[in-house]
């Protein structure tokens, strides 16, 4: 890619049918070409968003071999869904849940419970042991066979539109790595909000965009030309159709009638990666800049219907 052609990314406008998948809007410009993937900026309320995006097909494919085989376009996350099998203190997974669970508790004690896109059920099986009534519902069954036969969870398979429409009451949702797959995420959201019990809360977590991860990857491609794109695809996975900065979610949230409780950044917790020595290396330096200076790879927020009072916090 030529710096000609770098420059002027800045104001090309996506495909036709690329529009933004929270506002609609159609005005967005190029932020990065990677090699299966454009990386859009929305033009009128921000959002980074990829295209063209995989099959609904071609994701449950893919989830499959990730809870199966941890295969993926990213070695570095090989083992990453290894730690979502078994319930042990040691577990990093099982910490980084508790610790979620400790501020779901601050703002509602313990009822009945959702988790969109349970997996293999441990964040279930965690909430259970805390007082929680379980529910989950997930579109991998062998992710959903493992909750049932393991945990001796009673979770649903397919979507939540389906599920939702049921018309059971929950005071608290969790979408956990949930929201950056939806090709509707307002919609979603909304559906989530409908079924939320008086009081209740929604918590969600994802990748947050304005991250170290993004600075390091975009300086490099920018000074490169375009020609390198490698570290940009550590980040921009083809499974994550969306990427959130804590103001745009805060901006979907509110398109879907909720309103921000809390949010907080963080990190990934590198035990859950497979990495080189080297590689580790580089990721605690990256890592360490990135709570120096606000720009954590995540986000989790908790988020309630905008008629129950609640403001930001």
């Amino acid at each position: 890619m030529s710096l000609a052609r770098v420059a002027a990314s800045a104001t090309l406008k996506p495909d036709a049918e690329a529009a933004c998948p929270v506002c609609g809007s159609a005005r967005a410009r190029l932020r990065y070409q990677i090699t299966h993937f454009r990386v859009y900026n929305c033009g009128d309320c921000s959002l980074v968003y990829l295209w063209p995006r995989l099959s609904e097909r071609e994701v449950r494919e893919m989830f499959t071999r990730l809870y199966t085989e941890g295969e993926g376009s990213v070695p570095e996350l090989r083992s990453y869904y290894g730690f979502t099998y078994e319930d042990s203190p040691d577990n990093p997974l099982v910490q980084l849940y508790e610790r979620w669970l400790d501020r779901i508790e601050v703002v509602r004690k313990p009822g009945r419970l959702l988790d969109i896109g349970c997996g293999t059920g441990l964040f279930l099986a965690v909430a259970r042991r805390r007082g929680w009534e379980p529910h989950g519902i997930d579109d991998c069954a062998e992710a959903t066979a493992h909750a049932r036969s393991h945990f001796g969870l009673e979770v649903r398979d397919g979507e939540f539109g389906a599920f939702a429409a049921e018309g059971l009451r929950f005071d608290a949702i969790t979408m956990w790595d949930i929201i950056e797959h939806a090709r509707g995420p307002v919609s979603l959201l909304e559906a989530a909000r409908d079924v939320l019990a008086p009081g209740g809360v929604i918590g969600v977590s994802t990748p947050n965009q304005k991250s170290v991860l993004d600075v390091a990857a975009g300086a490099i491609y920018r000074a490169s030309f375009g020609r390198i794109t490698w570290p940009l695809e550590k980040f921009y996975i083809e499974q994550h159709f969306l990427y959130f900065t804590p103001e745009t979610l805060a901006d979907a949230l509110s398109r879907a009638g909720l309103a921000l409780v809390s949010l907080r950044r963080e990190l990934t917790d590198l035990r859950r990666l497979t990495l080189s020595p080297l590689n580790a290396v580089a990721l605690r330096v990256l890592f360490a800049v990135a709570r120096a200076t606000g720009l954590e790879n995540r986000l989790f927020a908790l988020a309630r219907r905008l008629d129950a009072g609640d403001g930001r916090s």
